[in-house]
C-alpha cells in the first residue's frame, strides 16, 4: 500500500471488501476493492488478472474508471474511481423510484452494457449493488469482468444474501449464455426499482431457481402500460 492511504470500509461484495482511500501526497479519492486470494484457484486468479488488464483500457461514462492495480501476498487489489453511493441504498432508504427516475436509470445501464458487448465483456453479475452513484445523479456500473473470471458455482454460492435474485435463466442452469444474460438482470434490477421487489423473490434458493425457470412476470396495476 506505498502509494494510497485506506481511510473507512464503504462495502462488501461477492468478491471481497471496498474501502474509500485517497492517493498519497494528493487530494484524489479513490476505492480500493480487496480481493483475497485465499480459497480461489490458480486458474480463478489468472483470469482475474486477465480481466484487469481488458478492464484497464476501457472508458465509458457510465463505467466505473480503473485507476491502477496491484498485488499483496494475500490479496489482489484494484484501485478505482470513488462514487458517492449505491443504488441498493436508494433501494433500502426509498422502497422504489418514480417511473421517469427509473427510465433514466435504464438509458445509462443499457448504454453501458452495450459498450461492455461491442468489446465482448459480459457482466454475469449485475445486481444493485454493482451500480454506483455518481456526484449529479448520474450511475456507473462496477465488478464488470470479475464475474467472468470466477465459476458458476462460486457466483451463485457468492450472490447476495445468497441467492441469485437477478441471475437468467441460462445462468442459473448452468448453460451456455450470451449478453442476453446481462439483458435479463438489468429488467430484474429496473422492475426493483419501479416495484419496491425483485420480480422473482423467496426465502428458499431452490424455489428461486423454479420462479426464474418456470414463473411468468407479475407487474402491479399501478405500473403504466407504457412502463412495461
Amino acid at each position: 500500500m506505498e502509494k494510497y492511504h485506506v481511510l473507512e470500509m464503504i462495502g462488501e461484495g461477492s468478491f471481497g471488501r471496498v474501502y474509500k482511500g485517497r492517493r498519497k501526497y494528493s487530494a484524489q479519492v479513490v476505492a480500493l476493492k480487496f480481493i483475497p486470494k485465499l480459497g480461489r484457484s490458480e486458474k480463478e486468479l489468472r483470469n482475474l488478472q486477465r480481466e484487469i488488464e481488458i478492464m484497464r483500457g476501457l472508458r465509458h461514462p457510465n463505467i466505473v474508471h480503473m485507476l491502477d492495480s496491484f498485488e499483496t501476498d494475500k490479496e489482489v487489489v484494484v484501485v478505482t474511481d470513488y462514487a458517492e453511493g449505491e443504488l441498493f441504498q436508494i433501494l433500502e432508504d426509498d422502497g422504489k423510484l418514480p417511473e421517469d427516475q427509473v427510465q433514466a436509470i435504464a438509458a445509462q445501464l443499457v448504454s453501458a452494457l452495450y459498450y461492455l458487448h461491442s468489446h465482448r465483456i459480459l457482466h454475469r453479475d449485475m445486481k444493485p449493488q454493482n451500480i454506483l452513484l455518481a456526484k449529479g445523479g448520474g450511475i456507473k456500473l462496477c465488478d464488470f469482468g470479475f464475474a467472468r473470471a470466477m465459476s458458476t458455482n462460486t457466483m451463485v454460492l457468492t450472490s447476495i444474501k445468497g441467492t441469485p435474485l437477478y441471475m437468467s435463466p441460462e445462468l442459473v442452469e448452468e448453460r451456455p449464455y450470451d449478453h442476453t444474460a446481462d439483458l435479463w438482470s438489468v429488467g430484474c434490477i429496473l422492475y426493483e426499482l419501479a416495484v419496491g421487489t425483485p420480480p422473482f423473490y423467496t426465502t428458499s434458493i431452490f424455489q428461486l431457481v423454479s420462479l426464474i425457470l418456470k414463473d411468468p412476470v407479475r407487474w402491479p396495476t399501478t405500473i403504466s402500460p407504457c412502463f412495461k
